[in-house]
């Protein structure tokens, strides 16, 4: 349960910038921003957000976050697979930094927290956030001290690095991790009531979309950068296609797929869209479950 003090955080300061985030260009803008340089100081109203982060973090969303160690993996899809869509090609070296990530997408209850006018019924309470827009995700990450995961660190928690297309081996175990068009009976599930993957991550496959980060170029594969690589936004003044992945409830298997890329117009919000968090860099250093 999100407790009473948690949600009494819900300020004035939030609403505010929820209010601003389906109608001025400019808060998207400062998002970005933050994207490029999280740890220089935010102008308002992020710097509002981020007043009490970390302890919303440490008390509510710690124990929910999954330390991924640095590595190196190979992102994307080969050329010469049948089937790969949306630029999910060349397949490109990757080396990350280490990260945390939450092991659950954000449900209705925390996210309830951020903005109690999304209150919902106690069965409600554990589905997964939906509609909601790509910066109104951002602000509740920076609003818990953290951000939305990059591309790369999405594929990489998904897949652990490995060349298969989902975390499971063959597709036909896909139900056991995925609530997907063949198990959803075409609805969201409360979060975690699947299988997790290698690493302990629950919902990456199926239940909702999630938005990541970047800027969605089809060609970015091709110009992307071996270290953390992460695709902002060139003019954050005009709204862009944001990277969403890992399907839906509605979605078919193959869009479930570890690689599989999507994306959506970073103002729009869709029933079956949602999110979850990542904390990079030294805030990661001693965390666990």
């Amino acid at each position: 349960m999100t407790s009473s003090r948690f949600r009494e955080a819900g300020t004035a300061a939030t609403l505010d910038a929820l209010e601003q985030a389906r109608s001025d260009p400019g808060l998207a803008r400062e998002v970005e921003a933050f994207l490029r340089e999280p740890y220089a100081t935010a102008p308002p109203p992020v710097a509002e957000l981020q007043r009490g982060a970390d302890e919303r973090f440490a008390e509510h969303l710690q124990p929910l976050m999954v330390p991924v160690e640095g590595r190196r993996f190979e992102m994307g899809t080969r050329d010469g697979d049948a089937a790969h869509f949306c630029g999910e090609t060349p397949e490109h070296a990757v080396e990350l930094s280490p990260y945390a990530i939450s092991a659950v997408p954000v449900n209705n209850e925390l996210y309830a927290a951020f903005d109690p006018r999304r209150e919902r019924p106690p069965a409600e309470r554990s589905l997964p956030v939906v509609d909601v827009t790509w910066v109104e995700a951002m602000l509740f990450a920076i609003w818990v001290g953290c951000t939305l995961p990059s591309e790369a660190e999405w594929e990489f928690a998904c897949g652990g690095g490995s060349s298969s297309q989902w975390c499971c081996e063959d597709e036909r175990e896909l139900h056991r991790y995925a609530w997907y068009s063949e198990s959803s009976d075409g609805h969201a599930h409360d979060v975690a009531t699947r299988e997790p993957n290698e690493l302990g991550l629950y919902d990456l496959h199926g239940n909702v979309w999630e938005w990541c980060a970047d800027t969605y170029a089809e060609d970015f594969y091709q110009r992307s950068p071996v270290e953390d690589p992460m695709n902002t936004s060139p003019d954050p003044r005009v709204a862009t296609s944001k990277v969403c992945r890992g399907g839906s409830f509605h979605a078919l298997a193959e869009m479930c797929r570890t690689r599989y890329r999507q994306n959506e117009p970073s103002d729009s919000w869709a029933s079956d869209l949602g999110f979850r968090v990542v904390r990079r860099g030294p805030l990661v250093e001693g965390m666990g479950r």
